[in-house]
Formats: C-alpha cells, sequence, structure tokens
C-alpha cells in the first residue's frame, strides 16, 4: 500500500508499518511493498484479522492528484514487471495471505530472482558504459555513442521500474520514478534508431520525424492512462524502424550486418511476445530481459569486430605505405645519381636551394599562426634557425577549461632531418596536449618515437601547463626553465636532469609544481642563447642568461626577448649563428 497501517489480530496489535494518521503531518508513510510479515495461529477456530489503514498525502480521492492517481492504478501496471501480479490499485491497500513455509520460500524465489535481475542490469550498464568510454576516446565512430546510450538507459530505465515494483517509497517519490520511465524508455529505442541509422547509413526517412511525434504523443498518453501495454507500445514502432534497416543492409550486403540481424530477429520476437504476454494479463520475468541481451551482444560484438577491422585494415595500410616509401627512396636515390651524372652543379644547386627553402616554409607553417590570448597573461615567442630548416620548435595549446599548455622543443642536429622530427612532434603535441599529465604526454611522444625508428634522432622538450596562476612543468634534455619574481627582483633557475625524448621507453620523467604572482615572468628557450659563441670562442653561458633576466625582468615579454637576442647578437659579433635561438615569454598580469 501506499500510506501506513496496522494490522491486529484477534483484537492485538501484531505489526506497524509507519504510523497511521489523519494529516500527512502526523502520518508515518511506509510501502511495506514485498515484505512477507507471519503470524502463528493458536488453537481457535476462528481468527480475525484487520487492518487500520490510511493515505493521508492524498485525503480526498475525488478530486486533484488523489483522482488522478487513483484513476493510474500504478501498482498494477508496475507491480506486474516484476512480480507477475496482476493486482491494480492506487490509494488502498492489497493483502495476499498463505501457508508460512510457502509464503517465505516464494519470498525467497522473488529476492533470486531480483539478484538475477540486477546482474543482468548491470551487465546491460556495463556493455554501454564501455561503448561510450570507446567514443570519448574515438568520437569519430558515432556509433558507439548511440549503442552506448542505448544500453544506458535500458539499464537505468529497468532500474526505476524495478524500484517502483520493489522498494519502499511514498506516493511522491513512486510517481516520480514512476513518470520517469516512460520517457527513459522511449529515448534508449530512439538511441537504438539513432545507432542503425549511423552504423547503416541511409538518410532518415521523412516517417522518422512521424515516429518520432508518435513517441511523445505516446509518452503524453501514458502520464494520463499509464497501463503496461503503452510502455510496449514505445518500443514496437521503434523495433520496426531500426529492423527494417538492418534487414536493408542485410539485403545490400553490408559486411557485418548480419551479426546484428540475428540480435534484432530476437528482439522483436521478444517484444512481440511480451505484448502478447501483457495482453493475457502477466508476463515472464526472463522473457523481459532476455529478450534485450541477444540485441546488446550482437550489437557490442559488431562494434568489436569493426574496431578490429579498422586495426588490420590500419596495419596493413602502414605495411603498403612502408614498402612504398622503400620503392619511392629506391627510385630517388636511382634518380639523384643519375641528376649527379648528367646534370650541372649550378642546377642542382637551385633545386637542393628550392627543396631547403620548401622544408623551411613547411617548419614555419607548423608554428602558432597566433599567439593566445588570455586575460591573464602576456605571451611572446621568437625562433630564428641557424640554417635553412632548424631543429627547434615551439607550440601552444589552451583546453576548454582555461588550462594553456606550452612546448618548447630542440632536435638534435640540423636540416632536414630535424625538420622531420619536429613535423612528428607537431602531430604528437597536437594529440595529446589535452591531457592533464605531463610526464605521461612524455611517456607517449618516446614510445611513438622508438617506433618509428627515426635513426638516432631525439627531441629535448620543456613543456609547462599553466592554469590561472597554478604552474606545472616537465623538462626532458632542455635548459633550465627560469621564473623571474617580480616581488623580489630576483630570477629563479630550475633545472631538471632527464634525457630527450625518443631515448628510453619507459623512462621516468619528473614533473614540477610552482605558483605564480603578479608579475612574475616565465621564460623558455632552447640552448642557442647560452650556448653561443664569440669570435675568441667563448660561450655566453647559463650565468648571464640568468644576470641578463634580473635586469629585463619588468619588461614586457616581446620587450625582453628584444633585449635577449639584441645581447645575444652582441656578444657573438661577426661569427655566425651556430645553433637555433628560441624564446616562449609569460608574463602574469
Amino acid at each position: 500500500h501506499f500510506g501506513a497501517s496496522e494490522i491486529y489480530l484477534d483484537g492485538k496489535l501484531v505489526q506497524r508499518f509507519g504510523a497511521v494518521g489523519t494529516t500527512p503531518e502526523t502520518e508515518v508513510e511506509y510501502n511495506p511493498n514485498t515484505l512477507p510479515f507471519s503470524i502463528v495461529f493458536d488453537g481457535r477456530n476462528e481468527h480475525v484479522i484487520a487492518v487500520r489503514y490510511s493515505c493521508a498525502t492524498m485525503p480526498d480521492l475525488t478530486t486533484g492528484r488523489g483522482k488522478w492517481f487513483t484513476k493510474q492504478r500504478f501498482m498494477g501496471s508496475f507491480g506486474s514487471l516484476y512480480t507477475n501480479r496482476t493486482t491494480e490499485y492506487g490509494v488502498g491497500f492489497g493483502i495476499k495471505i498463505g501457508e508460512l513455509k510457502q509464503a517465505f520460500a516464494e519470498h525467497l524465489s522473488l529476492k533470486s530472482q531480483y539478484a538475477s535481475l540486477l546482474l543482468r542490469l548491470g551487465m546491460y550498464f556495463a556493455i554501454g558504459l564501455i561503448h561510450l568510454l570507446l567514443y570519448w576516446f574515438y568520437p569519430r565512430q558515432r556509433a558507439n555513442l548511440f549503442f552506448g546510450l542505448f544500453a544506458c538507459l535500458i539499464a537505468v530505465g529497468q532500474f526505476t521500474l524495478f524500484l517502483c515494483a520493489t522498494e519502499h517509497y511514498g506516493v511522491r517519490g513512486f510517481i516520480l520514478l514512476a513518470i520517469a520511465a516512460a520517457p527513459l524508455i522511449a529515448f534508449s529505442t530512439a538511441c537504438l534508431v539513432a545507432f542503425v541509422y549511423t552504423a547503416f547509413p541511409p538518410p532518415p526517412p521523412k516517417g522518422f520525424l512521424i515516429l518520432a511525434m508518435a513517441q511523445v504523443v505516446i509518452i503524453l498518453v501514458f502520464l494520463f492512462n499509464p497501463p503496461e501495454i503503452v510502455l510496449n507500445f514505445l518500443t514496437v514502432p521503434v523495433v520496426l524502424e531500426a529492423l527494417r534497416v538492418v534487414i536493408r543492409a542485410i539485403w545490400k550486403r553490408v559486411e557485418g550486418a548480419w551479426i546484428i540481424g540475428v540480435g534484432m530477429l530476437f528482439f522483436a520476437i521478444g517484444t512481440y511476445l511480451v505484448v502478447v504476454f501483457t495482453l493475457k494479463g502477466s508476463v515472464p520475468v526472463v522473457l523481459r530481459f532476455m529478450a534485450s541481451m541477444p540485441l546488446l551482444l550482437s550489437i557490442s560484438i559488431y562494434l568489436a569486430r569493426n574496431f578490429a577491422r579498422t586495426s588490420l585494415d590500419l596495419e596493413t595500410q602502414l605495411v603498403q605505405v612502408e614498402e612504398l616509401s622503400a620503392k619511392e627512396l629506391e627510385h630517388q636515390r636511382l634518380e639523384a645519381e643519375l641528376r649527379l651524372q648528367h646534370a650541372q652543379e649550378k642546377a642542382e644547386n637551385d633545386r637542393r636551394a628550392r627543396e631547403l627553402e620548401e622544408a623551411r616554409q613547411l617548419q614555419l607553417s607548423m608554428l602558432p599562426k597566433k599567439l593566445p590570448n588570455l586575460p591573464h597573461l602576456d605571451i611572446a615567442a621568437y625562433m630564428k634557425t641557424a640554417s635553412e630548416v632548424g631543429g627547434d620548435y615551439y607550440d601552444f595549446h589552451t583546453s576548454e577549461d582555461g588550462m594553456l599548455t606550452i612546448a618548447v622543443g630542440d632536435a638534435t642536429g640540423h636540416g632536414l632531418k630535424a625538420g622531420t622530427m619536429v613535423s612528428v612532434i607537431k602531430g604528437l603535441f597536437v594529440s595529446l596536449a589535452y591531457h592533464p599529465d605531463i610526464p605521461h604526454i612524455f611517456q607517449r611522444q618516446t614510445r611513438v618515437l622508438k617506433e618509428m625508428k627515426l635513426r638516432g634522432l631525439f627531441m629535448a622538450m620543456t613543456m609547462v601547463k599553466l592554469k590561472e596562476n597554478h604552474l606545472s612543468f616537465c623538462i626532458a634534455g632542455m635548459p633550465p626553465l627560469y621564473i623571474y619574481r617580480a616581488a623580489t627582483n630576483t630570477v629563479e633557475e630550475i633545472f631538471i636532469k632527464a634525457l630527450p625524448l625518443g631515448g628510453i621507453a619507459n623512462y621516468q620523467y619528473q614533473q614540477a609544481e610552482r605558483e605564480l604572482a603578479s608579475g612574475d615572468v616565465v621564460v623558455m628557450m632552447s640552448d642557442g642563447l647560452p650556448e653561443r659563441f664569440n669570435d675568441a670562442n667563448e660561450m655566453f653561458d647559463y650565468g648571464n642568461v640568468r644576470s641578463l633576466l634580473a635586469s629585463v625582468g619588468n619588461l614586457a615579454p616581446q620587450e625582453m626577448i628584444d633585449r635577449l637576442v639584441s645581447a645575444g647578437d652582441e656578444w657573438a659579433g661577426t661569427r655566425a649563428q651556430d645553433d637555433d635561438v628560441t624564446f616562449v615569454v609569460l608574463k602574469m598580469k
């Protein structure tokens, strides 16, 4: 029942559920749903069982929500979902009397069914969650999104009905759960149709809009008159539409469509049987869930098979690319030999000059087109290569939560090899910069570089992540990180010893943290300035860098870079630049 009750045996109170009252303030609601209560009779031939009952939440059943709730007969609609009961009542109570051992045996059997049911719901939810995570990591595969929502919403919707049929909520809680069930089930079936449209993409027919509108109408009807059969009408049209799309895909011999077709066939048969048994008055508990299990498994197998096929295709394509690359390299080698034998020296030099210029332009195109525009930061960057194609690199990434990621790198050597390394690092940075853990990013980059077998090419890198005034950073074979403290006019030099990227696959990089204040400046640089030589073969050195930063730390970032570049040029004199020079300067406003 909804409300409260007292049970009397031969005039004596033997059990109380809640507290009977005449007003909502004096009544304590308790729904003794599925709870057995034992009574032991004495030797008399006659016994009187009396129930004193109240439902003060709805004292008037002729108007308002009392009339509405009584009209719906919720207990019959949802109770039979899990207990096969057909008694229908809203406000009021029902009682079933049976022999004690048999009653408790039925109760234990019911609890066992509940446990099995919850296990199946957990399986549904776990399958759905796995595919939602697959979509999270690879959003282009939208079929995982719709199938994950379908499985999770089935689990949540059925669990909502389970709570209605087994738990001890009052009227208000029960109404909320009952009303929530229909939209959950409707949305889950809509996700099923969206999945088949995504997996086997014909354009959605015009009738799909009519189907969606019909779903809305059925939900509204359910809210005003919720017999169980209305819930089944939510699934019948979408099951037929999904089955139509799958049959069309099988007819056109879409690879793997038959796998989902088997599951859809079981699902359609199960839905039909549920409707038939509902019209007869009761539905076997197992039937409701086993109808959807083959569909879930078949779709999951289909998506897993597609994932495996995609991986195998990628491996095959990589092998083909390697073979084509080998043939292309051999072809270029022979062509270069013929060109060296027959072409003039000037034409050869012109060709190489054009190639270097294209490589230089390609490298410059990989640099950020504009600097991040953040309200609390002034940012400036500078790079000058020592040859046409350098090995230095810098990049920025701003995440949705406002975290700024900056990378400054220095590849081993110069020329095209270093440019190749910069190209690889650019792609890795774009795909990994979102991750909050810098050591994780370095380890992923190192593993990729090791697998690419770049033959002695490495990338030294400093990476920082700044959110508001909190700074996190890692250094892998790069010069120290400098922080100018405005409050004390001092420069903090932070050096972390670590191998460059591409060295040891499982190398453990260390991350450090600092807090920044207004006016503080963070300076990231390659080794081009501190290791720049003059005509006397003397190095500029890191001590001079630190002293110079202390004298220019109060300037704007671009002015600081101008002073650093000017100091390097003055030191070198007439000697040409030996190495690439790169700076990224951040100043807290």
